[in-house]
C-alpha cells in the first residue's frame, strides 16, 4: 500500500513546484515594476533636478565672473572656465544617465534569475513527482509479484 503514499507525495511535490514557481515569477515581475519605477522617477525627478541645479550653478558661476569685472570673451580665462564647467556639467549628466541604466538593467536581469530559479523548482517537483510515480509502479510490480508468487493478495 506504500504506493499510495507516492502517488499523494507525488501530487505534493508537483504543487509544491508549481507553488513556488508562481512566488518566484511574482517575485519578478516585481522586480520589472520597481525597474519601470525607479527609470521613471529618473527621467522626470532626478535629471530634471540635476539639470536645473547645474543650470542654477552656471549662472551664479557666470554672475560672479561678471561682478569680477572681467570680460565673457572668446579666448579669455572666463570663457574657459565657462567652457569647462559645462563640459563638467555634461559629463555628470552622462555619469547619472549611465549609472540609472546600470541600475534598471541589473534590476530587471535580477527578475529573469528569479524566473528562472521558479522555473528550477517546478521542474524539481515534476522530477520528484517523476520518481514518486516510478516508486508507486515499483511497489505495485513488487506488490503483484508477491500475491502471485503467495497465490493470494499481499498488501505491502
Amino acid at each position: 500500500m506504500s504506493f499510495i503514499g507516492n502517488l499523494a507525495a507525488a501530487s505534493g511535490a508537483k504543487a509544491i513546484g508549481k507553488y513556488n514557481a508562481s512566488v518566484a515569477y511574482e517575485e519578478a515581475l516585481y522586480e520589472r515594476k520597481k525597474a519601470a519605477v525607479k527609470q521613471k522617477v529618473y527621467e522626470t525627478v532626478e535629471k530634471p533636478r540635476l539639470l536645473d541645479q547645474q543650470d542654477q550653478q552656471f549662472s551664479n558661476f557666470f554672475v560672479q565672473s561678471l561682478r569680477s569685472g572681467a570680460e565673457m570673451r572668446e579666448g579669455t580665462t572666463p570663457m574657459f572656465v565657462a567652457i569647462k564647467n559645462k563640459q563638467l556639467q555634461s559629463f555628470d549628466v552622462a555619469i547619472a544617465d549611465y549609472n540609472s541604466k546600470v541600475a534598471v538593467t541589473d534590476m530587471i536581469n535580477q527578475s529573469l534569475l528569479i524566473q528562472a530559479r521558479g522555473r528550477g523548482e517546478e521542474f524539481k517537483g515534476k522530477m520528484t513527482a517523476n520518481t514518486e510515480y516510478m516508486k508507486a509502479a515499483g511497489s505495485l510490480l513488487t506488490m503483484g509479484s508477491k500475491s502471485q508468487q503467495a497465490g493470494r493478495l499481499v498488501i505491502i
